[in-house]
């Protein structure tokens, strides 16, 4: 025989609270809003430049100091490097520990916007060299050294919600060949290298060593480049080597 601890009035109002423990609300708008990653009717495709910059033996250097050292040491590279893109109307997209790209050509033309990144890219290298002198070399007893990479070409812009923040986005195949042309200056020995499609669209083109039919990562065809910065230093490609 069960006994009746409660009421029938009491029980059935235990059940039904109960159940609406047991059934979680869901709003309407949860997966067409706050689960919706891209925001709608933000997305357009148009031509610009691309850059890519990565700190070299980036590693090394973190294996040789204090985990605070290598975030100030970052952080004052990346402010300046920031300061020079927005100086030329570019945007940084997406950073990593060691190394970002950039876009130009949001309310410019590609011309323009090549321009600009190849000047950023001149800019960076020649600010770089003054932290050098002034604080790398006699602080760490050692140099920091980059490598650029800019390639310009049709990719698609939109924004992507991460947490409470839209953030702006960047993608395409130029994005990825902008990334290649990167890592190939560690391959080229040369520190800053650009593919024919943005050195046809230089207004002053620098002196450069044209590379043709180089197989990059994950490209198929040959790609066409032009180094036009400076080799690494010789200790610093005997670290490249270890």
């Amino acid at each position: 025989m069960q006994l009746k601890i409660f009421s029938p009035q009491v029980s059935r109002s235990l059940q039904a609270r109960q159940r609406k423990r047991s059934t979680p609300a869901v709003k309407p708008d949860t997966f067409s809003s706050e689960w919706n990653l891209w925001t709608q009717g933000a997305d357009q495709e148009k031509e610009m430049a691309l850059l890519f910059l990565d700190i070299r033996n980036f590693t090394p250097l973190a294996e040789m100091h204090e985990p605070q050292d290598i975030i100030h040491i970052v952080k004052k590279l990346f402010v300046a490097f920031q300061n020079i893109i927005h100086q030329h109307h570019g945007r940084i997209i997406e950073t990593t520990g060691d190394g970002f790209y950039a876009a130009f050509g949001f309310s410019h033309t590609i011309k323009s916007a090549v321009n600009a990144a190849v000047q950023s890219g001149f800019s960076i290298l020649t600010n770089l060299e003054l932290l050098n002198r002034a604080s790398f070399e006699r602080n760490l007893h050692r140099r920091i050294e980059v490598g650029i990479g800019v390639h310009a070409g049709k990719v698609a812009t939109g924004s992507i919600r991460l947490g409470e923040e839209d953030r702006l986005v960047v993608m395409g195949y130029a994005v990825n060949i902008a990334s290649r042309l990167q890592a190939a200056t560690k391959e080229q020995n040369n520190n800053f290298i650009v593919s024919s499609a943005v050195y046809q669209h230089l207004d002053n083109p620098p002196a450069s060593r044209p590379v043709s039919e180089v197989n990059l990562k994950g490209v198929t065809d040959g790609f066409e480049l032009h180094l036009i910065g400076k080799p690494y230093r010789a200790e610093q490609m005997e670290i490249e080597c270890v």
